[in-house]
């Protein structure tokens, strides 16, 4: 079994389809669109609802607002499209208490596998791309449940509820399996993630280090 190549996609419209694509992306079901993310170079980013889509990444950056009490999801998420040099939308990112389309949406990330895995993937959150730690105060500062990072599977079927609680990212400990067995062929795997600050537990300011992992064996 050789190693599969993967390929990390969003889609960037308001549309719960497939990613019909596969590598490439493009149009995909329902009137969706793919849009390949560059692994090297690009980002993800969640603003307030001030952050509009085809926004500059050179000009002015709207984040997230730390409430003064409770918690707080991110309004907008976005991937910033280093090429395109633009904050591009992810509509269906997140939960229907963010300031976009999210909700009970199956079709918003996926990463396209192009063969077999000896093993269930996975997705898991570190401070870097060494994957030696995972305390960062976005990840929970040592305490992974207080991670601000929540994401679920939807590779097989819909969250099943428009305010998911989805399940906190920090290191191996807690992730999220990305199917319930091996591919044994070429295979679409979805999720969906959202970004929840709270107040005292997380505190203002930004990361250009944190890493979602993709995680799986080959033989």
């Amino acid at each position: 079994m050789a190693q599969p190549n993967t390929y990390w996609l969003f889609n960037n419209t308001a549309n719960d389809g497939a990613n019909t694509g596969n590598a490439t992306g493009g149009a995909g079901g329902a009137s969706s669109n793919w849009v390949v993310v560059d692994l090297t170079n690009d980002a993800l980013a969640w603003c307030s609802e001030q952050q509009t889509d085809g926004d500059a990444i050179g000009g002015t950056r709207y984040p997230v607002v730390i409430p003064d009490s409770g918690s707080n999801e991110a309004e907008k998420t976005f991937i910033k499209d280093n090429s395109a040099a633009i904050f591009d939308q992810v509509p269906l990112a997140g939960t229907t208490a963010g300031g976009q389309s999210g909700g009970d949406t199956r079709y918003v990330f996926a990463i396209y596998f192009d063969g077999a895995t000896a093993g269930i993937p996975y997705l898991e959150a570190w401070d870097d791309n060494t994957h030696a730690t995972s305390a960062h105060n976005f990840l929970g500062g040592g305490t992974p449940a207080n991670s601000s990072l929540k994401a679920i599977t939807t590779t097989n079927a819909v969250p099943g509820s428009a305010t998911w609680a989805g399940t906190a990212l920090a290191g191996a400990a807690n992730r999220i399996s990305l199917d319930t067995a091996a591919l044994t062929v070429a295979k679409n795997l979805y999720f969906n993630i959202k970004q929840l600050v709270t107040q005292g537990t997380h505190t203002p300011g930004s990361s250009t280090s944190l890493v979602l992992t993709l995680r799986y064996l080959y033989s």
